[in-house]
């Protein structure tokens, strides 16, 4: 299957996301803001793209499904969502000023998400999203 790397300017900032054999690698470019921004549209697309890829990784033959057996994420300060992924944190969280959803990377730039990770990634988008 030819790999696509799937990459779009945001309200504020830049997002790259392609498979990384079996996880999605997360890129994200806050152009020296804090948070990147996302609009609803910009969100919607963010969940289109990570169920489509998270899905081929699923329906691979040769994945190694993990069970799902507990909440991957924390919440911290703000209602901010958080994700350790290995050495690194994604955190999510929504602005009700801005009505936008702001999302950023701490430590390493590119994040390799797992499924289960993308799964409830997803999940969280898409209840932010809801608020906007």
């Amino acid at each position: 299957m030819e790999e696509k790397i799937y990459s779009w300017f945001i309200k504020k900032g830049n997002i790259l996301i392609h498979r990384n054999e079996n996880c999605i690698t997360f890129q994200l470019n806050n152009e020296n803001e804090d948070f990147c921004w996302l609009t609803k549209s910009d969100t919607d697309e963010v969940i289109d793209i990570l169920t489509m890829i998270a899905k081929q990784i699923w329906e691979n033959p040769d994945y190694l499904r993990k069970p799902y057996t507990d909440r991957l994420y924390k919440i911290i300060d703000d209602n901010c969502h958080v994700w350790e992924i290995g050495d690194s944190q994604l955190l999510i969280k929504y602005d009700e000023t801005e009505a936008v959803i702001k999302i950023k990377s701490i430590g390493n730039a590119n994040l390799n998400i797992e499924v289960n990770q993308t799964v409830e990634i997803i999940q969280v988008l898409e209840q932010l999203n809801n608020q906007i």
